[in-house]
C-alpha cells in the first residue's frame, strides 16, 4: 500500500539507501578509475539471480513483454558482459527492468550518495515539449543557465534523450515518468551517461548549449553529491534562470512542503497543493483535512483548486479522511473542484485521483498523469549477491477503476502545457486557467445547444470543439456523440395521463 516513495522520494526510501550502498562498490572513484569492480563471472551471477527472481516476485511480470523477449535480453547481456564496463552493465540491467513496463519496477537511478562521493554535475535540467533547458546550476556553470540543450556528447538531444528514456521505468503506454525525470535526474550523472554511450568518461560529460542565439560546448564535471534539489528546490547559492525580480507563482512558493493550502477570498478560491502522501512534520493528513474542511466552509469560497503536479505518491492508506472532506465539501459540483495534474503525478497519487473522481465532480486540468489508472505497485527489493544492487518489482495490482478500463493515464479535460519561458517569467498557465476558467462545457453540451439550429451548425461546433488544443486529450468524442444521438432519437414518453377512450 506504500508505493511511489521507492521510485521518487529518495529521502524517505530504503531502496535508495540500498542502491547508494551498492554503488559505493561499483562506482568507487580514484583518479577517475573504477576500483573494486566486479568480475565478469560475478556480474553474470547477479544477472542470473535477477532473471530468476523477477518472475517469482512480480505480480505479473509478463503482462506486456513476452517471456521470450525477457529471456533474449538476459541472454544477450550475459554474452556481452565480458566486453562491457561496470557502467554499461548497470545500464543494461536497468534496461531489462524497464522492459517490464511497470513504473514501480526498476532500479532507483537516483540514490543518495555518501557525503564524500561527488558523482553529480551541479546542474538542473528540465524537459519541456520543445526541448531540454538548463533551469539552474552552480556558479561555475552560470553561463549555461537559461540555455537549451542541443547535444549531449556527440548525440543530438532527441536521440540522446531516447537513450536516457530506455533506462527509466514506466507504465505501459505512459511516458510521463520519462518526461518528468529523465532529464532532471539522469543528465547530471556522468556514470549513467557513460553507460549509455553519451560520455566517454564516468566523471564528466560534454553538452552543447544554445543561448542568446549562439552555441557553446560545456565540459561539465561531477563535483556534487545528489541532494534534494533534484526534486523541486534549488540551492540558494546556485544561479537560477528565473531572475530574482520575477514573480514567484503561488504553485512554486512551498514546493517542498508535503501539503498546504491558502484561502484566496478575493478570488473565492482555496488553493491546495498536495505534494506528498506522507505524514512529514507535526501535522498529519487527518488533522490537515479538518483545517481544510473549515476553510472550505467559508461562505466566500466557491472554488477549490487541488494541485497534484508535484505529487509522486506515498502511502495510499492515509487518504481516506481527506477524500471524505473533499467529497462532502460544498464545492463538490460541476465547476467547483479543479484538479491539476502532470507527468510527475504518480503512484498513490493516482489512487487518490481515481477515488476522488469516482465520488466528486472534478475538472482535471494540465497534462496526463504518469500512471495508468489501474496499475502495478507496492514493490519489494531483489538484492543482487555481488554488486548489492537492489532492484524493485511490483507485488500488487491496484484496480480502482473498472477492470475493462484500459486508460494509460488520467487525461485532463482541459490541456495546458507550461513552457520554459513561463518559468523564467514567473508564470503558471495551468494554475491561471484553473483559477479563472468558467465551468467548462462538455461536447454533449455544445452539440445540444447547436443541434436546434441544424446539422451544419452542429458539425461546425463539433469540429471547433475537438480541434481546440485545450481539448487535445478528449477521450472518445465519437462515442460521446454516438451516445447523444441515441438519446436524441429515443422515443419520448408521453406526459398525458393514461386513458382508454378513443
Amino acid at each position: 500500500m506504500k508505493h511511489g516513495i521507492l521510485k521518487r522520494i529518495v529521502v524517505c526510501s530504503l531502496l535508495a539507501f540500498a542502491a547508494s550502498a551498492c554503488l559505493s562498490r561499483i562506482w568507487a572513484q580514484d583518479g577517475g578509475e573504477n576500483q573494486n569492480h566486479l568480475s565478469a563471472q560475478e556480474w553474470r551471477e547477479d544477472l542470473h539471480y535477477l532473471a530468476e527472481q523477477m518472475p517469482l516476485k512480480h505480480k505479473q511480470l509478463f503482462h506486456t513483454m513476452s517471456r521470450e523477449e525477457f529471456n533474449a535480453a538476459v541472454e544477450k547481456l550475459d554474452a556481452d558482459i565480458p566486453q562491457l564496463n561496470d557502467d554499461q552493465i548497470f545500464v543494461r540491467l536497468a534496461q531489462i527492468l524497464a522492459l517490464v513496463q511497470d513504473g514501480h519496477s526498476g532500479f532507483d537511478l537516483r540514490p543518495i550518495p555518501p557525503p564524500d562521493r561527488k558523482d553529480r554535475i551541479p546542474i538542473r535540467f528540465d524537459r519541456y515539449e520543445n526541448g531540454i533547458y538548463v533551469r539552474a546550476a552552480a556558479p561555475e556553470y552560470a553561463d549555461a543557465v537559461g540555455g537549451k540543450v542541443i547535444k549531449i556528447g556527440s548525440d543530438d538531444w532527441e536521440p540522446a534523450i531516447q537513450k536516457v528514456d530506455s533506462i527509466d521505468s514506466h507504465d505501459a503506454g505512459n511516458l510521463g515518468e520519462q518526461f518528468a525525470w529523465g532529464a532532471k535526474t539522469t543528465l547530471n550523472c556522468p556514470r549513467l551517461l557513460h553507460g549509455l554511450g553519451l560520455s566517454s568518461s564516468g566523471d564528466a560529460a560534454d553538452f552543447v548549449i544554445e543561448k542568446n542565439g549562439s552555441q557553446r560546448t560545456f565540459h561539465m564535471k561531477a563535483s556534487a553529491p545528489m541532494g534534494p534539489w533534484f526534486l523541486n528546490s534549488i540551492p540558494s547559492d546556485w544561479v537560477d534562470a528565473r531572475p530574482s525580480t520575477a514573480s514567484v507563482p503561488l504553485s512554486r512558493q512551498h514546493e517542498d512542503m508535503p501539503y498546504w493550502f491558502t484561502a484566496l477570498p478575493d478570488q473565492h478560491t482555496v488553493y491546495f497543493q498536495f505534494n506528498l502522501i506522507l505524514p512529514i512534520g507535526n501535522e498529519g493528513l487527518d488533522a490537515f483535512s479538518k483545517r481544510l474542511a473549515t476553510a472550505l466552509q467559508a461562505p466566500e469560497i466557491d472554488r477549490l483548486v487541488i494541485d497534484l503536479r508535484n505529487n509522486t505518491g506515498g502511502d495510499n492508506t492515509l487518504i481516506r479522511n481527506l477524500l471524505v472532506t473533499l467529497i462532502r465539501s460544498k464545492q463538490n459540483h460541476r465547476g467547483g473542484i479543479y484538479v491539476l495534474t502532470g507527468p510527475a503525478t504518480f503512484s498513490a497519487t493516482q489512487n487518490f485521483l481515481n477515488r476522488l473522481g469516482n465520488y466528486a465532480d472534478i475538472v482535471v486540468i494540465g497534462a496526463p498523469t504518469a500512471e495508468n489508472v489501474n496499475f502495478f505497485g507496492d514493490p519489494v527489493g531483489i538484492l543482487l549477491p555481488h554488486s548489492h544492487l537492489e532492484a524493485a518489482v511490483s507485488t500488487l495490482w491496484w484496480q480502482d477503476e473498472d477492470p475493462r478500463d484500459k486508460r494509460t493515464a488520467t487525461f485532463p479535460e482541459l490541456a495546458v502545457a507550461d513552457t520554459f519561458n513561463d518559468y523564467v517569467a514567473g508564470r503558471d498557465p495551468v494554475l491561471e486557467l484553473a483559477m479563472k476558467t468558467p465551468t467548462p462545457l462538455g461536447i454533449e453540451d455544445v452539440l445540444t445547444t447547436a443541434l436546434p439550429h441544424g446539422l451544419q451548425p452542429a458539425v461546425a461546433a463539433y469540429q471547433q470543439y475537438v480541434n481546440d488544443p485545450v481539448h487535445k486529450y478528449l477521450p472518445d468524442p465519437e462515442n460521446k456523440v454516438n451516445s447523444l444521438g441515441y438519446q436524441c432519437s429515443a422515443p419520448k414518453k408521453s406526459t398525458m395521463p393514461f386513458s382508454s377512450s378513443k
